[in-house]
């Protein structure tokens, strides 16, 4: 298949160079963290004297007009931002602020203009979060920085992605010189053209290149990659096909190469003016142009996954405190606080889908290790199956691998937001590590899938932490704090009755809220009512609260301390609710909330909401009628039988693959799947029975 770099967009007539060396010079459009109240927007003055800004105006995309005296010096900088306390805690107190703009920086692009007291267009920006634009300045730490303040401001060639260092506090470069600045215009890269090719075969790359000054020399920087060791670059020459020193086709090969490879490279472009252009960019979050040698033998049921990764990462590794976000990480942290790990987009994820389908390559992925697994994060342009980050887990007995599948796909069974799984066979680098469980991760685009507001609060809610704060950690805009979960709370436990219900109502999007603790229920989720889950909020007019299910490994009748026969099946219909009195079944069994050991007290949610008596009305109405068409013996049969189907071959994979004896692996994985088949029986026989024929038999 082709595969071609997106060309350069030709500029606009009227958009050159900024009048009397005034250019829109550097632009933060989406900060790390979503902390738009860091957004900014720096002018530069490339002319020989100073100049008085006063009366002219930032327009479009944000609105501000610049006071009496303003002025930028000769070779100098001023700036405009939309929150002047938050910028100077990040970018420092000594720079040339101008003052506060009104409006919004958007993240998915706007045209920004600068015009002059006559109300003349002196330079305008019509960036954009997609390519030709760079990636890197749409969330992952670096601002968008203008190349040459003598080519156009509305050429994406001219704008680059700030070059960002572990360790840095700033946010970009303001008031001081871009990491990419040239005096002088770029050569431009354009229609670069390659494709995948069979191993042992010449790889033939095209491009091309344009300057008005004339053309110099252009090469191919080229290394493969195996996964192992550092990549070997290699320099070849491209040679002029058609056209002229101005613009010219040129083309070459890469050497033939074998199998498995993963070939990176970049073009490099010099003109007769003493200008240089990579292409890509090497700040850009893609620093390279990639394709691959790999050939897909894979003719087991499930996807084959091999991580190339130059970072030293062991699965399950711990990485210490959480960090304060997940961006390219640019430390926000106060002055003095540690800076936190920096974790690189240098790996790569190889797709082989079972059936002899095509390869999929995705270069320049993150992969770090997680809790009993790795975690895997996809440029936002360039998902997998939608997916911008993946877990990989197999943690604890593989038990938990199909409770998590099983659950997860019953509660999108009956229409919930839940994550995406699968299992896959994954490799790091030419070690094989057996099957794993990819399972999605809650994110922006995971919210956008599923048609919510990916601006919304997500929080994380755990069992550890200090009161309601701090068992939920906030995933996405932590800058905000917690005070909508605040009011809700108050909201919710300072009513009761049908005020409570009206207010249930208003604040929650109670379908999915009964939906989420009915299937809890089935799946005796003695966890998923208190914590392990995400709490979502729509922050739109009228959006509301909802629950993301997530963790649920030990369910289908385990739990801490469950019989290794899984044939619990009778935790009542009150679990989770304000009200309910735990369950002791013998003078011995104590946990650690009272009762058995699965016990947990009400969550934040599940407590009062089960609690109040429409809703509950409600939700028992409802698990009546998942009980008698989807959680039945009919219904599961097919997904339990189908994961036994595509794992067997996995399981004694596995087993050979730890030395293990491959015959009892698969008698253990045979049992597991026999007692989901009785979780689906005995439960919902419980579950119905203690409905009744009128309505809930109590147990409290």
């Amino acid at each position: 298949m082709l595969a071609l770099a997106t060309p350069s967009l030709p500029a606009q007539a009227g958009a050159g160079p900024g009048a009397r060396g005034v250019v829109i010079n550097e632009i933060l459009y989406h900060p790390p963290d979503d902390r738009d109240d860091l957004q900014f927007v720096e002018l530069y003055n490339a002319g020989p004297t100073a100049v008085d800004l006063s009366g002219w105006s930032l327009t479009k995309a944000v609105e501000f007009v610049f006071p009496r005296q303003t002025e930028v010096p000769a070779d100098g900088y001023v700036l405009v931002c939309r929150d002047l306390a938050a910028f100077r805690s990040v970018c420092g107190a000594g720079l040339n602020v101008a003052g506060v703009f009104t409006g919004n920086l958007g993240h998915k692009g706007k045209k920004l203009e600068l015009t002059d007291a006559r109300g003349q267009v002196v330079d305008a920006v019509p960036y954009s979060d997609r390519p030709p634009w760079p990636l890197a300045p749409d969330g992952y730490g670096a601002s968008l920085e203008r190349i040459s303040p003598a080519a156009p401001g509305d050429d994406p060639a001219n704008w680059a992605a700030c070059a960002v260092k572990p360790g840095d506090r700033n946010v970009g470069t303001p008031g001081r010189r871009n990491s990419c600045f040239s005096a002088v215009p770029l050569p431009q890269v354009s229609d670069v053209r390659f494709a995948n090719a069979p191993p042992a075969t010449p790889i033939r790359v095209s491009a091309t290149v344009t300057d008005p000054a004339g053309i110099q020399s252009v090469a191919l920087v080229w290394g493969a990659w195996a996964g192992e060791g550092q990549i070997t670059w290699s320099e070849a020459v491209l040679d002029r096909q058609s056209g002229d020193a101005q613009r010219g086709t040129y083309a070459g090969t890469i050497p033939p190469q074998p199998e498995g490879r993963l070939v990176r490279f970049t073009i490099r472009a010099r003109s007769a003016s003493g200008a240089e252009r990579i292409a890509p960019s090497k700040t850009d979050l893609r620093p390279t142009f990639s394709c691959a040698t790999f050939v897909n033998t894979n003719t087991a049921r499930v996807p084959f996954l091999t991580l190339l990764t130059a970072d030293p990462v062991r699965p399950g590794a711990s990485m210490g405190p959480r960090p304060a976000h997940r961006t390219r990480a640019l430390v926000l942290a106060g002055a003095g606080q540690p800076a936190e790990p920096v974790w690189s987009w240098t790996s790569a994820a190889i797709f082989f889908p079972p059936g002899g389908k095509d390869v999929q390559v995705f270069d320049h992925v993150q992969v770090r290790p997680r809790r009993g697994g790795l975690k895997v994060h996809f440029p936002k342009d360039e998902p997998y199956a939608g997916m911008t980050a993946i877990d990989l887990l197999f943690k604890g007995p593989p038990r938990w691998v199909l409770s998590e599948a099983l659950a997860q796909g019953l509660y999108r069974r009956v229409g919930l937001m839940a994550p995406e799984t699968q299992p896959v066979r994954l490799w790091l680098g030419r070690r094989c590590l057996g099957y794993y469980l990819l399972i999605e991760q809650p994110n922006k685009s995971f919210l956008r899938r599923h048609g919510r507001d990916p601006g919304g609060n997500v929080y994380k809610v755990t069992w550890y932490g200090n009161g309601m704060i701090g068992q939920h950690e906030k995933q996405t805009n932590p800058h905000t704090g917690h005070g909508d979960l605040i009011q809700l709370m108050k909201g919710l436990n300072g009513a009761s009755g049908p005020a409570q219900w009206d207010f249930i109502r208003e604040h929650f999007n109670v379908d999915a809220m009964i939906d989420d603790y009915a299937i809890n229920m089935c799946l005796q989720d003695w966890d998923g009512f208190f914590n392990n889950y995400f709490a979502y909020h729509d922050l739109r007019p009228g959006g509301k609260w909802e629950v993301i299910p997530w963790d649920k490994d030990k369910t289908w009748g385990d739990y801490d301390g469950a019989s290794g026969k899984y044939d619990w099946y009778d935790m009542p219909l009150t679990f989770g609710m304000n009200g309910a009195k735990p369950v002791r079944t013998s003078m011995f069994d104590f946990g650690p909330f009272g009762g058995v050991s699965w016990w947990r007290p009400p969550g934040y949610f599940s407590g009062p909401l089960l609690a109040n008596a429409e809703f509950r009305r409600r939700f028992l109405a409802r698990l009546r009628e998942i009980c008698e068409t989807i959680f039945t013996p009919e219904q599961m049969a097919p997904a339990i039988d189908a994961l036994r189907e595509r794992l067997e071959e996995e399981v004694r994979f596995r087993a050979q693959l730890t030395h293990q004896d491959p015959a009892a692996a698969l008698q253990e994985f045979h049992r597991h799947i026999q007692s989901f088949h009785d979780q689906v029986a005995h439960r919902r026989q419980f579950i119905l029975a203690h409905l009744g024929a009128g309505g809930e038999t109590a147990q409290r």
